[in-house]
């Protein structure tokens, strides 16, 4: 657990790293020391040697033995602080320090003058102390005419010892001898013991120190990123007001002061991504199409609420049930396709009385996968049904005209190629043009007329009216038409009933459509009936009642569709634009009609006119 903190790091390397700059320093300057008393003692025992070897060479020169020799010989432990041996050429030992022998001619190896024979052994050789064994090696060098100097360690001293050899030259420049100072460096043990007991209490002591400077800069280092972790834990979990509240000036203080800007920024991005996430909601909600996402294994992920009113299904639509739904419609080949292909497309399907159309569309994220697929329905219904009332308005259009103009044509040509010639006949021809002309011009009339109105360009007048006297003059105007078929209009209202604010004349021009068709489609010796009630509702009801023909049920949806005519009223010359017409002004006078029709029984259409507060 805790080789993962960085504190403990931190402290851990602090101390690893004082510890070996401690141990190195203090092993460089040991090793220092060390080396340095050695080259000083090395130097005073060199020193030393060379003045004993040039004394026994002097001493050998006189061939005589020096005055006082012995007692020198006696005093060079002291004066050396060393073991001192003098050998011959052989490296055998003749005189050793302290022991007051003397030098003399003894028994030589060479002839002639100066030394005499060289030199001899004095006393008894085997009182000598034996050399150490470094020693040999050091003879062997010096015999060659060498200085030698040779380092140990003495378990008799249990110190570390020197020892130095030089060689002793007669005049002729003949090695004859040499002189070897063996000596403890005193102290020099001891004293590095004392300093590797200073380095261990040193490197303690500073063990202690970094372990507390480690542990105080660990924590000034990790308490700014502990806060900065804290801070990004609460943006994670989604609060974006969090702060780190380091204020410092240097690196730790930057990556604070970059992770408050990185939460202020994040937070405002986040914002604006609910906002639209929000917006897109709501327009997907608000589109009337139906829209159904689908991931990679065809499975819907969501969809909006109108493909519920397209379905024609109940709110809510539960997800199984627009599943089941789309299973029946078998949309998962276009799906699969779509995805397969990246490109989209569109396909019809038939649905309960509907025609819906699907619009597919790969979606692909930045890297060009394909993630799922969407698909946009429409209810295309009604864009069919007004395409097929567009195609029987124009067909409707073209038949009205081709007739009168068939009949015009032919009246035309028998009149040009002289084929009638009677004056009653000539006379027969043009009241027949004249005829279809003006019905063409009615035609031509209806048709401005309702294009008018649908496109609100009418200017309405609106003024106080009395419907009772409007209805007596319409009912009036239409009385000479409906005594040619021997119908009788009965006209009944009620005279006290409260005015109508409307346009007089397309007020008129509604009710003459009504008692115009109420006549034109009845029989012979028939009654029409006009009557006027006053309802509480504030409003004026009209009722037109004719014995006629009647209309099914199934038609009578359809009878306020431009040049829609059932079959009993084809026969008459109507242009089939009246209701259309109709419908619009009743729209206009903010009123409402309802009708009630049975075949051969008759039609009953009520218009309810909004009374004029007082």
């Amino acid at each position: 657990m805790f080789k993962n903190k960085i504190a403990v790091k931190l402290t851990a390397g602090f101390v690893v790293i004082v510890l070996i700059s401690m141990l190195a320093i203090g092993i460089f300057f040991i090793q220092m020391f060390r080396e340095y008393v050695f080259d000083s003692r090395e130097k005073t025992m060199l020193a030393s040697a060379r003045s004993i070897s040039l004394a026994v060479a002097d001493s050998l020169q006189t061939n005589s033995q020096m005055p006082g020799f012995g007692g020198y010989m006696r005093s060079l432990d002291t004066l050396t602080e060393s073991k001192v041996w003098i050998t011959d050429s052989k490296g055998d030992p003749t005189i050793m320090s302290g022991m007051g022998q003397g030098m003399g001619r003894g028994q030589g190896q060479g002839q002639g003058r100066g030394m005499g024979t060289g030199l001899g052994h004095q006393g008894n050789i085997n009182n000598l102390e034996p050399l150490p064994k470094e020693a040999e090696n050091v003879i062997q060098d010096v015999l060659t005419g060498k200085e030698s100097v040779s380092e140990s360690f003495s378990s008799v001293y249990n110190e570390a010892t020197l020892t130095v050899g030089v060689p002793i030259v007669d005049t002729n420049h003949a090695i004859i001898g040499s002189v070897l100072l063996h000596s403890p460096v005193t102290g020099v043990t001891e004293t590095l013991y004392k300093a590797v007991s200073i380095l261990v209490v040193s490197l303690l002591a500073a063990l202690i120190l970094a372990v507390g400077l480690g542990i105080f800069y660990s924590l000034l280092f990790t308490r700014p990123l502990k806060a900065m972790n804290r801070t990004a834990l609460e943006i994670t979990r989604g609060n974006y007001s969090a702060r780190t509240g380091v204020e410092r000036k240097d690196e730790l203080g930057q990556l604070g002061n970059s992770l408050d800007t990185l939460a202020l920024e994040l937070g405002s991005t986040i914002n604006q991504l609910f906002q639209e996430k929000g917006k897109l909601k709501d327009i997907i909600a608000s589109i009337s199409e139906g829209i159904v996402a689908f991931d990679t294994s065809l499975k819907s992920v969501s969809f909006n609420y109108a493909l519920a009113e397209i379905m024609n299904r109940p709110q809510p639509y539960l997800k199984e049930d627009m599943e089941k739904d789309l299973g029946f419609l078998e949309i998962e080949v276009q799906l699969t396709k779509v995805m397969d292909e990246k490109k989209p497309s569109q396909v019809l399907k038939d649905w309960l009385g509907k025609k819906l159309m699907f619009i597919f569309s790969p979606i692909v994220d930045n890297n060009g996968k394909v993630t799922g697929s969407v698909a946009l329905v429409h209810d295309i219904s009604e864009s069919e049904r007004l395409e097929q009332l567009r195609r029987d308005f124009v067909a409707n259009v073209s038949h009205e005209f081709r007739t009168p103009l068939t009949v015009i044509r032919g009246s035309l040509e028998a009149l040009v190629d002289g084929t009638v010639e009677k004056s009653e006949d000539i006379t027969r021809y043009h009241q027949r043009m004249l005829l279809e002309t003006r019905g063409m011009e009615r035609l031509v009339g209806d048709l401005l007329e309702l294009s008018r109105l649908q496109s609100g360009k009418i200017t309405m007048h609106k003024e106080t009216i009395h419907i009772p006297s409007l209805l007596a003059d319409t009912v009036k105007s239409l009385q000479t038409i409906a005594e040619k078929k021997e119908i009788t209009i009965e006209y009944l209202s009620e005279q006290n009933v409260p005015p109508v604010l409307g346009d007089y004349d397309r007020l008129r021009q509604l009710f003459v459509i009504f008692l115009d068709n109420a006549i034109k489609y009845s029989p012979n010796n028939t009654k029409v009936s006009v009557e006027t009630r006053f309802l509480e509702n504030n409003s004026l009801s009209v009722i037109i009642r004719d014995q006629g023909y009647g209309i099914s049920a199934d038609e009578l949806t359809h009878i306020w569709d431009r040049f829609y005519k059932v079959d009993k009223s084809r026969k008459g010359n109507s242009t089939g634009l009246g209701l259309a017409i109709a419908k619009h002004l009743i729209e206009l006078q903010n009123a409402k009609v309802l009708v009630q029709s049975e075949v051969e029984k008759g039609t009953v259409i009520e218009v309810k006119l909004p009374c004029e507060r007082g």
